[in-house]
């Protein structure tokens, strides 16, 4: 867990964010609340437990020391929810927990998120719950992980089943990366980014927590945008369900860091190195796509720098320099990044204070990502055909030069100055190893003078360029 705070409850992204409690399970549903499970789901899942429970008994004894399932017992059981099998705790917020499974119906790794015990008569929490659940399940994209399941605990506390995801979360790429090596790729990563973002956009949802520790990335390229556990509709008539809770009701757990600061501040919600201004001011009425334009220029700025718009000693500069719109620090180290000017603008345009400044959407930015791309890649073609031209030329040249010491080569030859000759032959093939005639000649040359391995040699590479 990163000591950054949230104010959304899903834990950082090493699984998916919250699913939906109006969707029904794909495959075997779990139980309804008001129907206890049969004898043999429960043994199945006990099952389950026990085989876990057996693993960690044997780490623990290979190690020495308590196993992670120790550690969990110790705090808390984790549910029992038939249909599928609880492995191991992955990460734990203030508000909710998520744990790996293993679906038994349809046999694969899935994620789980629940709140945690004593939360379930929290309505307002209950309700933050249900609508991160539904306007996650809205979100039918490849960038946002998909909703397998919804359901309720004895305890009334809601569930949501989710992809499991493996890979790092863009922090972590960033932190590890080489820069100048890498930067090609971070790029690609930042445009699928924006296209989903611009998704979510054109149904009118904004996301208000992007950063590089919500974004995933996986071994093989797929990168997922989550924790939409702040957003919220700017348009539509859907407003059934709370959107802004007080912001005690929101945080997770973790002191502020000196470079990312506190969420907790105000009314503001989100986190501070990132927020737009009127983000930081909680000014919600002039909170649209652009503030997330703002936060994608931050993700984009985090690539290019290694470090977030807004740092400062603790959490009450940072909000107060995103109160502010005081970018000056980042921009100076967007310069001197010495990256792409080009993407360098593209940063400082999403960083605008003035959301009237900024992008429209994160459909607008990622076609400009994906217009920087292509003409990277054009300006690559054409390196690479001019240094195709200049080296034909070149082999042109040094191939004109070769015929001419081949033809000094034979007239030497006919004065019988057979040594002069050789050396020339050898001279043409340095400058044009591929040149049949000089090899033809040179074996003639070294036949001459009885060197006949060496004639032969020659002759079978003159045969073997011009058959």
């Amino acid at each position: 867990m990163s000591s950054e705070e949230h104010t959304s409850d899903a834990p950082p992204a090493h699984v998916d964010p919250p699913t939906h409690p109006d969707i029904r399970r794909v495959g075997a549903p779990p139980l309804p609340p008001d129907r206890t499970p049969s004898e043999a789901e429960m043994e199945g899942t006990l099952a389950g437990r026990d085989r876990l429970a057996a693993a960690a008994f044997d780490i623990s004894m290979r190690t020495g020391h308590p196993s992670p399932l120790d550690v969990l017992s110790r705090a808390e059981q984790p549910p029992i929810i038939p249909g599928y099998d609880i492995v191991a705790e992955l990460a734990r917020g203030g508000m909710g927990v998520v744990y790996s499974a293993r679906d038994l119906v349809l046999e694969r790794e899935v994620a789980i998120k629940t709140l945690l015990p004593g939360m379930a008569t929290r309505a307002e929490l209950l309700a933050q719950f249900v609508r991160e659940a539904k306007i996650t399940a809205r979100l039918q994209h490849p960038g946002v992980p998909p909703i397998h399941a919804i359901g309720t605990l004895p305890d009334g506390r809601p569930f949501l089943v989710m992809k499991l995801i493996r890979g790092r979360t863009l922090q972590e790429e960033i932190e590890n990366c080489d820069r100048q090596h890498d930067l090609p790729r971070l790029v690609g990563v930042f445009e699928q980014i924006c296209q989903t973002v611009g998704y979510a956009h054109s149904l009118g949802i904004i996301h208000r927590d992007l950063k590089p520790l919500n974004i995933m990335v996986g071994a093989f390229g797929e990168v997922q945008v989550m924790d939409w556990g702040l957003a919220r509709e700017v348009r539509g008539v859907r407003r059934d369900l709370p959107d802004d809770l007080p912001l005690d009701m929101t945080r997770k757990g973790g002191p502020p860091t000196p470079t990312t600061g506190s969420t907790r501040i105000g009314r503001a919600k989100g986190t501070s190195s990132f927020m737009p201004p009127e983000q930081a001011r909680g000014d919600w009425d002039s909170v649209d796509a652009r503030a997330d334009v703002f936060t994608l220029g931050g993700v984009l700025c985090t690539i290019l720098t290694g470090r977030p718009p807004y740092t400062g000693p603790n959490g009450q500069a940072i909000l107060g320099l995103a109160v502010e719109g005081n970018l000056d620090g980042a921009f100076e180290r967007l310069d001197a990044s010495g990256a792409d000017p080009e993407l360098i603008s593209l940063a400082k345009r999403c960083l605008s204070p003035e959301a009237a400044d900024r992008p429209g959407s994160g459909k607008v930015v990622a076609e400009a990502v994906a217009a920087y791309r292509s003409r990277v890649e054009e300006r690559a073609r054409r390196a690479a055909t001019e240094s195709a031209v200049s080296a034909a030329r070149l082999e042109e040249a040094a191939h004109g030069h070769a015929l001419a010491y081949c033809t000094l080569a034979s007239a030497l030859q006919d004065k019988g100055d057979l040594p002069a000759a050789i050396e020339a032959y050898h001279e043409a093939l340095r400058l044009n190893p591929n040149f049949a005639p000089a090899y033809a000649n040179l074996g003639v040359a070294l036949h001459d003078t009885g060197d006949l391995p060496g004639a032969i040699a020659a002759y079978r590479v003159a045969i073997d360029l011009d058959p």
